[in-house]
C-alpha cells in the first residue's frame, strides 16, 4: 500500500516561494554580513551552537534572510536552544517573506505537519506546488501525494502521476518508490514489469522497502519465475535493515523451510524482532505461543505481556485475549 508520507529530510536543501503577495521589501545583505554568516555556518558545523547563536540573532533581528533561515533551523532542530517549531515556523516566515530560498520549503513542511503552526495542507499544497513547478523534486513529490490522496487541494490521479514522475526522472527515490508500487497495483503485466525494473534499481542502492519488494516479488513469482531462494536474500536484507514486513515474513519462511533451511529458533527471533519493532500481528501470535506453549515454554506472564502489546494498539483479537487473563 503506498503510504502517505511528507517527505521531511531535506530540510536544508530546497526552495519555495508561496502566494504572489507574500514578496515585502528584501533587506540586501552587506559584504560583512555575507562573511559574518559565513562564519557562523562554520560554527553551526562544528557544533559551537552558543556563540553560533550569539552571532546570529542580530543578524536575524537586521532581517537578514540567510541569517532568520539558519536561526529558523536552530530553533527547529534545538541547536544551542530548546526545540521551538513554532519560533522556527515565525523565522522561516520572515526568511520567505524576503524570497528566501530555503524557507518556504520548510515551512510547508510545518504546515503540512502542523508543527509549530496550525496544521494547513491547502497552505503547505500551495508552498509545495509552486517550487514543484520551479523544478524542485521533493517539492515535486509532495505535490504528487498531496494530488494522490486529495489533501489539500482536489483529488487528481492524473496529476499526482504527472508529479510523481517528474520527481522520479530527477532521482527523487521516494517517488520513484511511489510509483512502483503502483504500478505494481496495476492489472497488466507491462505495469508489474516497471514496478519490478524499478524496485531492482532501487534495492540495488540500498533503499529499504524495495529490497523487501523486490524479494516479494520472486516470493510470489510475480513478473517473474518463483524463486524462493533470491526471496530470501532480499528479504533478508531488508529485515536486517529493520523492515518490519520483512521481519515477519522471514520469520514465516523459517518456519515453513521456504527458500532457507526451516529453523524453529530463528523463525522464532524474526517473529520476536518484528513483534519488538511494533508489528501488531506478531506480538498477538506471540502472546498465543506463550499462552499454548507453542514451539516456547509456557509462559502466562509473557503471553499477557505481549497481549498487552497488541492490545494497546488496537489490535481486537489481542484485547479478547487479553480479557480472557
Amino acid at each position: 500500500m503506498l503510504m502517505k508520507n511528507f517527505l521531511a529530510v531535506s530540510l536544508a536543501a530546497c526552495s519555495i516561494i508561496c502566494g504572489a503577495n507574500s514578496i515585502s521589501a528584501q533587506t540586501t545583505p552587506s559584504a560583512s554580513d555575507k562573511d559574518q554568516m559565513d562564519k557562523i555556518k562554520s560554527e553551526i558545523e562544528k557544533k559551537d551552537y552558543a556563540t553560533a547563536l550569539k552571532e546570529i540573532t542580530p543578524l536575524a533581528e537586521k532581517g537578514v534572510k540567510s541569517a532568520e533561515y539558519h536561526l529558523a533551523l536552530m530553533y527547529l532542530k534545538g541547536e544551542g536552544v530548546p526545540k521551538d517549531p513554532k519560533k522556527a515556523a515565525e523565522w522561516f516566515e520572515k526568511s520567505y517573506a524576503q524570497g528566501g530560498k530555503h524557507s518556504g520549503y520548510n515551512l510547508g513542511l510545518l504546515y503540512a505537519q502542523g508543527n509549530g503552526v496550525k496544521k494547513d495542507l491547502p497552505k503547505a499544497f500551495a508552498i509545495f506546488k509552486k517550487e514543484a513547478d520551479l523544478g524542485e523534486a521533493d517539492a515535486q513529490y509532495n505535490v504528487g501525494l498531496l494530488y494522490l490522496y486529495g489533501d489539500g487541494t482536489k483529488q487528481n490521479s492524473t496529476l499526482a502521476v504527472k508529479y510523481l514522475d517528474m520527481a522520479a526522472a530527477q532521482g527523487q527515490q521516494e517517488a520513484q518508490y511511489s510509483r512502483s508500487l503502483m504500478y505494481l497495483a496495476g492489472k497488466n503485466n507491462s505495469d508489474k514489469s516497471k514496478a519490478f525494473a524499478t524496485l531492482k534499481a532501487l534495492a540495488d542502492k540500498g533503499y529499504v522497502s524495495a529490497e523487501y519488494n523486490y524479494g516479494a516479488m520472486y516470493l510470489a513469482g510475480v513478473t517473474v519465475p518463483k524463486d524462493s531462494k533470491k526471496a530470501a536474500t532480499w528479504i533478508t536484507k531488508a529485515a536486517n535493515d529493520g523492515c518490519i514486513p520483512a521481519q515477519h515474513d522471514l520469520a514465516l519462511m523459517y518456519s515453513r523451510g521456504d527458500g532457507v533451511t526451516k529453523d524453529a529458533k530463528q523463525s522464532l527471533a524474526w517473529l520476536e524482532k518484528a513483534a519488538k519493532s511494533g508489528s501488531t500481528c506478531d506480538q498477538y501470535s506471540l502472546g498465543q505461543m506463550y499462552e499454548k506453549g507453542t514451539g516456547v515454554p509456557k509462559d502466562q506472564a509473557k503471553a499477557k505481556e505481549w497481549f498487552k502489546k497488541a492490545a494497546a494498539q488496537g489490535d481486537p483479537d489481542a484485547k479478547h485475549a487479553l480479557a480472557a487473563h
